[in-house]
């Protein structure tokens, strides 16, 4: 991923990668309740492809960080290349965005997140309690309205931030936008038009209703105890999970542990014992959707006995290990490109910790 950082732009401002425009309007003109010399906040930006394989890449900015009551409202476009060979520009924002817009917010966190980096801890969206919404945040159809060339403004609310939190890295996109600073209240002026809201246009009008009425996640934040990764990130640790990268793991096709990966498997015990976890631990394979679904659902459940059973040598007696395999039901990634299936071949441990 590539990321620009940067404080303010003006409202003409374009980028040059792939010609996508950050703004919906010519250079000089006004919008509503603003004046050629006001400008975007743009909070930092990043490039996406989504599943998209070929051509210019859309690009995600963050406008702002805002508290009101109850809540946390993230700002947030996306800017579509002028000469965008895709039809749904949902397809910029990858299959994680799919599933939030779905109303599926719950244990991945949906597609927004917001971490507070110095007290470890990252915050979960809001769970609506009404039926036709699916989230607290700007209805889906504003994103597939824009056209190529604009840039389209998005609010997601997540849950209320600790007074002393100033700033966070925002998950949005299934990009990450580092070191945003929080900021009091609701963006101003409110666009004339609602879908799609065209950067420089104003900003979306935030249903407080909607906010108010939505829940909290349980738990609405989680501890980011801490990330052991080395350059092919054979370990990555999470509150009550440890992910393994099968690549380290394993040869190809193969189910039996390499020296690198029983190596990888004792730094994960470690861990594991470090965390004072409970004895219940569950070992889960997961695969690409290469090959057939049959195929790949025996060859996780055949990695994940492997590391279970290496897993239980390491940790000794007093622990239950259940070894389960889910093939490629559970993708992380898109499967469409090599590295989205390199994050979707893995093994998770997941355990409960301080019990």
């Amino acid at each position: 991923m590539t990321t620009i950082r940067s404080s303010l732009r003006s409202i003409g401002a374009a980028t040059a990668v792939g010609a996508v425009l950050l703004v919906g309007m010519p250079a000089g003109s006004s919008a509503a309740g603003t004046s050629a010399a006001d400008e975007v906040p743009i909070l930092g930006q990043a490039f996406t492809m989504g599943t998209v394989q070929s051509g210019p890449p859309a690009v995600v900015t963050v406008h702002g960080v805002r508290r009101v009551e109850g809540a946390t409202i993230l700002y947030w476009s996306l800017g579509v290349p002028v000469d965008s060979p895709v039809d749904n520009e949902l397809s910029f924002l990858g299959p994680a965005t799919s599933s939030f817009y779905a109303g599926n917010v719950g244990p991945t966190m949906g597609d927004a997140a917001l971490t507070d980096v110095t007290g470890a801890q990252v915050y979960r969206p809001l769970v609506t309690t009404e039926k036709f919404a699916p989230c607290a945040c700007s209805p889906v159809s504003s994103l597939l309205k824009v056209k190529p060339g604009q840039a389209s403004v998005m609010w997601t609310a997540l849950a209320p931030l600790p007074e002393g939190v100033t700033t966070v890295d925002v998950t949005v996109a299934e990009q990450v936008v580092p070191d945003v600073t929080v900021e009091e209240g609701l963006l101003l002026p409110v666009a004339s038009e609602q879908e799609p809201v065209i950067v420089g246009m104003g900003w979306p009008e935030v249903d407080m209703n909607l906010v108010g009425t939505s829940t909290p996640q349980d738990p609405e934040s989680y501890s980011l105890v801490g990330r052991v990764s080395d350059l092919e990130r054979a370990v990555t640790t999470s509150q009550g999970e440890v992910s393994l990268a099968s690549d380290v793991l394993f040869a190809k096709n193969s189910a039996t542990l390499t020296a690198k990966g029983v190596a990888t498997v004792a730094k994960a015990a470690a861990q594991i014992k470090a965390s004072e976890a409970g004895t219940a631990l569950t070992v889960t394979g997961h695969a690409d959707s290469d090959d057939s679904e049959d195929y790949n659902q025996a060859l996780s459940e055949r990695r994940a006995k492997a590391v279970a059973a290496a897993l239980t040598k390491e940790l000794g007696s007093g622990y239950s290990i259940t070894a389960v395999g889910k093939g490629e039901t559970q993708p992380i990634a898109s499967n469409a490109t090599a590295a989205g299936k390199a994050k979707n071949r893995r093994v998770s441990i997941t355990y409960t910790e301080g019990q």
